[in-house]
């Protein structure tokens, strides 16, 4: 996302200073105590967060525990390249429980391509050394890893399988309408083949991409906002404090998510204040008339609000992966029903979905459908040339 017109960073301090995380320990006290919030969670999130070094890192830690008490509990989470966890940093993250994610692309010839060091060489080895760490210390951690269509998927499922890890996530590439490139049905496929690995063996390693949609097919609540249909209840807070939406809104455009927000001058609860951070808060709701015609809706859930952008439109836009969703939910879908019990699919009178079959309700309920009356909403953050 810092490639693709957002250069704001530099415009900010490298690193949050320890006055801006009491100021921010402060916000997040009385926002829980305004709405009897029993959980809290942050992770630190970067850039690299290892960067900031252990010392300054446990006294943060410390000022955000600082507000614990009986009524509240503050859950703690990391995402980092890995490159820098050695036994102390396992240390750190097993005393404060901390959950961590580590970015990790697949084998190393893909990882590399694209993950590499100041130096230009490739981070694999590194990032598995870290890994290796993580399960040496029995650290919870997890791994998220970036689609790529290059690699042969079955073949970066067996690898993450034959790292020793309990689950992985898996994550689209980055892309709007402005910035739109891959064949289609290239996503879809490459994740089915995974998925019909990895069904018929599910116990062993969780990839929470296909058990969230699952979850959604059961009926379940999906926990993610790229899909599914909740409310999406993340903010930032950048190394200058100031109060941002989702960082990936980034590869909109430049400044794209800033506002006049700040955790010196402002409340968590002010943060509606931003008609940004409100649509990303509604994005699963706020959905455009193809997604109200679609049978599948309540799963996709619109996708993931970055890749409904465009210029032209604002987010009045399907996701770029629109059909992709759709040939892998109602694939997914099918599965599970060919999976039940003959009874229990009798009695639950559930049918099988194809992706034609989805296509034509969509078809043909699509003129039946008003035009929402947020519509105005989403085409607001068009490019000014198009308005």
């Amino acid at each position: 996302m810092y490639n693709m017109g957002d250069s704001s960073y530099i415009h900010q301090p490298k690193f949050i200073s320890i006055e801006n995380v009491q100021i921010l320990a402060e916000r997040i006290k009385k926002h829980c105590v305004q709405h009897d919030l029993r959980k809290f969670s942050i992770t630190f999130h970067g850039g690299e967060p290892l960067l900031y070094g252990k010392t300054k890192m446990i006294t943060i830690i410390e000022i955000l525990k600082s507000i614990e008490n009986d009524n509240l509990k503050i859950v703690l989470g990391l995402q980092t390249n890995a490159l820098l966890i050695d036994d102390e940093w396992c240390e750190i993250f097993n005393k404060y429980k901390m959950g961590i994610g580590i970015s990790l692309d697949g084998v190393k010839e893909i990882n590399d391509q694209n993950r590499i060091d100041f130096k230009g060489k490739g981070t694999y080895d590194k990032v598995i050394r870290g890994v290796n760490k993580c399960l040496e210390h029995s650290v919870d951690f997890g791994i998220l890893s970036v689609v790529n269509s290059k690699l042969n998927p079955i073949d970066s499922y067996r690898h993450f399988c034959s790292l020793g890890i309990l689950g992985y996530d898996l994550l689209l590439l980055d892309k709007n309408h402005d910035a739109h490139d891959s064949a289609e049905f290239e996503t879809a496929d490459w994740l089915i083949k995974i998925f019909d690995e990895w069904y018929p063996h599910k116990e062993g390693i969780a990839i929470n991409y296909f058990v969230n949609m699952l979850n959604g097919i059961y009926g379940l609540d999906i926990k993610s906002d790229a899909y599914g249909k909740g409310y999406n209840k993340t903010i930032i807070i950048e190394t200058n404090g100031s109060i941002e939406t989702l960082d990936v809104l980034k590869i909109c455009g430049e400044s794209f998510t800033k506002n006049n927000l700040n955790i010196i001058d402002n409340d968590l609860d002010d943060i509606f204040d931003s008609e940004l951070i409100r649509l990303y808060y509604h994005s699963n709701f706020f959905l455009p008339k193809k997604c109200l015609a679609c049978p599948v809706q309540d799963i996709c859930g619109g996708g993931y609000i970055p890749h409904r952008y465009s210029a032209e439109n604002g987010f009045n836009n399907p996701t770029i992966y629109c059909n992709d969703m759709l040939k892998l939910i109602t694939h997914l879908q099918n599965k599970v029903v060919d999976a039940m019990i003959p009874e229990i699919r009798e009695r639950s009178q559930v049918q099988k979905l194809t992706y034609e079959h989805a296509l034509e309700i969509i078809n043909e309920t699509l003129p039946t459908i008003q035009e929402p009356e947020y519509t105005d909403f989403l085409e607001s953050f068009r490019k000014t040339e198009y308005a």
